[in-house]
This record gives C-alpha cells, structure tokens and sequence, in this order.
C-alpha cells in the first residue's frame, strides 16, 4: 500500500508544469506533502494506540525541524535561481558550500529524531520511521533535482 502511495505521488510531481515549477515546488513543500507526508506517516508506521501517542508528539516536533530546514532549503533554491544564469565560480562554490551543509545538517535532523523515536518506542520503530521519512524526503529530491537546471560555467568568470 505504501509503494503504491508513493508511486502515486511521484506521478503527481512529475507531472507539475515546468512553467509553474517554482510556485508548485513551493506549494507543494509547504502543504500537500505535509499532509501526504504524515497521511503515509500513519499507514507506514502501523503504531498501537500506546505507541501512537509516543511517537506522534516527537513526530510533530521533527516536523517543525524539518520545516525550518525546509525553509533553508528553498532559500538556497532561489538563491540559485537568482544566480544560474550568471553563475560565477564564486557564487557556485558558495551555492554548494550551503548545500552540503544542508545535506550535512539533514543527516544530524534524522540521527536526532531516530535517536529520540528508538528511545520512546525502540529501534525497530525507529528505524521504519526513518526508512518512510528518508523516502518521502527523496521523492522531493527528485522533483526537485527534476526542476532545476545544471549550472554552467559562464565565460569570463
């Protein structure tokens, strides 16, 4: 069920206008993938009544993290498409600079939270809530990697 979910998902973000894909991104970033992130959440995690109501508070507060590494995502995002026409050496090496530690800070965000659900509920629940998040967070990363263009180095720079 959750494959199919998730499958159903990546054709609704693959099909986006490339004319609209910086205002869907952003939309869908800030809205529909919350709501089908914790709708896939619920189905994946599969947790008894007593579980639920240890994980879903650590869950929502992950969410909040996420939320602001999000907004730190998108900001890089426009930064890039601000620059991408004109990227100089400089300013890609500072674009990257900032996506790796994104990256960087990504990983800590998981480790975190995996840490805190294993404690709550154990390492097998842990894990699965990682697994579902690291999927959800990849389709993204697709639709994302899909919708911005490569830099190219631009003469005289």
């Amino acid at each position: 069920m959750l494959k199919k979910v998730l499958g159903g998902l990546v054709v609704g973000v693959m099909l986006a206008s490339p004319l609209h894909a910086q205002r869907n991104l952003m939309e869908m970033m800030r809205s529909d993938v919350r709501a089908e992130a914790q709708q896939l959440m619920t189905m994946a995690m599969q947790l008894s009544n007593n579980d639920a109501e240890k994980f879903w508070p650590i869950y929502r507060e992950y969410e909040l993290e996420r939320s602001r590494w999000g907004d730190r995502r998108i900001a890089l995002i426009k930064s890039y498409a601000e620059q991408y026409e004109m990227m100089s050496d400089d300013a890609a090496k500072a674009l990257m600079d900032e996506w790796f530690g994104l990256q960087t800070d990504r990983l800590s965000l998981y480790e975190s939270y995996h840490g805190r659900v294993e404690q709550a509920l154990g390492a097998s629940i842990a894990a699965r809530f990682i697994q579902v998040e690291n999927q959800i967070m990849m389709l993204l990363d697709l639709q994302i990697a899909q919708e911005i263009p490569l830099v190219f180095k631009v003469e005289g720079n």
